[in-house]
């Protein structure tokens, strides 16, 4: 049975939301029978989309090396327990693998609240959790923005009735491979272990069936 997992996370003194409206548009589901992620229909492409990388040398485009993954998320550090959460179980579920495996994973984070993290605070804040991983923030929102809707997410930042930022966002992990498709998301709290165990069916070929099948909604945190 497919499962829509549009978690949208809210953050300002908890990652939590029940605003209906913030939630991206569905656009179909396909059935990802036997994976711990979902996917959906039809198959997103990403290979056009681009945020800066902090990193000028490294790429800002999120497609995967050949034969490789490339695990995608979009959060914010002063997120105080979801960001971290699922930071922390990426970091779980990459420690699983083989060295060979591994080594054909590459991770990216996106930064959906850049009047915060600056390059310095988000490499620093990225680096703690996954050493390897390359971090992405943009000033213009218009990029931004039609990054994550390729994606199939969605985001906020507005102030809150103290002044301080509220951000809320779509809390999944996306998996692009070497042909810039949306092959998987995981939605959050997805246990490390089952990230681990969809990694290594994927790196090893497999893939959802990508075939239109009556969705339900997912829950929400």
């Amino acid at each position: 049975m497919a499962v829509v997992a549009l978690v949208l996370v809210a953050a300002s003194a908890a990652c939590a939301s029940s605003d209906p409206s913030a939630s991206p548009p569905v656009d179909g589901t396909g059935g990802a029978e036997g994976f711990a992620g979902y996917q959906r229909t039809p198959v997103r492409s990403v290979s056009a989309v681009a945020v800066p990388s902090v990193d000028p040398v490294d790429d800002p485009g999120f497609v995967a090396a050949p034969g490789g993954l490339r695990l995608v998320y979009f959060g914010f550090t002063s997120c105080p327990d979801v960001c971290p959460t699922t930071l922390s179980d990426l970091r779980r579920s990459l420690a699983e693998l083989t060295p060979g495996e591994r080594a054909r994973v590459a991770v990216d984070v996106v930064t959906v609240d850049p009047a915060r993290d600056t390059s310095a605070v988000l490499t620093g804040y990225v680096g703690a959790f996954l050493p390897d991983a390359t971090s992405h923030r943009t000033d213009d929102d218009a990029v931004l923005r039609a990054a994550v809707t390729a994606f199939g997410g969605d985001y906020s930042v507005r102030a809150g009735d103290d002044g301080e930022p509220e951000v809320s966002h779509t809390g999944d992990v996306y998996v692009v491979d070497d042909a810039g498709r949306v092959v998987l998301a995981w939605p959050f709290g997805t246990p490390a272990p089952s990230i681990a165990a969809d990694l290594r069916r994927l790196l090893a070929g497999e893939r959802p069936d990508a075939e239109p099948t009556t969705s339900r909604p997912g829950g929400r945190v």
